[in-house]
């Protein structure tokens, strides 16, 4: 007779796992204010479990079939395309700063990221400067470089294999 239920459950777990996946995102609260993670007694556990399986068993029968988990799917998933299109939509109006329902070119280029040096000159130069003269020698330009090649050159024979170079990527 327990076998049963453990076998629906395991059956429900993919779907109702499925339909928290396709669920709209919903906005995060700031993390201050959301609340600690709480205790679950067994029986509320068994209340959201037993919620789930009502939401899916449409008709009532107390039994779950394919067309009913089709069905699920099929309602979690319109209800992803909707959050999605929501947030394209959301998206477009906020490229859109003229109100005309167009993009411009101007518009589009406003909203990308510009492109900016990860480092200062200033910060390049004192990390290369090794003798902080404000110059840097070629041999001080080296020093990095080299280290990393010896570094991943394991066997110290002074050539990079391909097995050498795909290990250093991995790290």
């Amino acid at each position: 007779m327990l076998a049963r239920p453990l076998i629906i459950a395991a059956a429900l777990a993919v779907p109702a796992a499925a339909l928290a996946q396709t669920k709209p995102a919903q906005p995060q609260a700031a993390p201050a204010a959301q609340a600690a993670p709480q205790t679950m007694s067994k029986a509320d556990f068994l209340k959201q479990v037993d919620g789930r399986f009502a939401a899916i068993d449409t008709n009532h029968d107390g039994s779950v079939t394919k067309d009913e988990v089709a069905a699920m799917q099929a309602k979690a998933l319109a209800q992803a395309q909707a959050a999605e299109q929501s947030q394209i939509e959301a998206s477009f109006k906020k490229l859109d700063t003229n109100k005309d329902n167009q993009l411009s070119l101007a518009e589009f280029k406003a909203a990308a990221p510009s492109l900016r040096p990860r480092q200062t000159a200033d910060q390049m130069l004192a990390e290369l400067d090794s003798n902080k003269d404000g110059k840097v020698t070629a041999a001080e330009y080296r020093t990095a470089p080299v280290a990393g090649f010896d570094k991943a050159d394991a066997n110290h024979d002074g050539t990079l294999t391909a097995q050498e170079l795909a290990a250093t990527r991995k790290r």
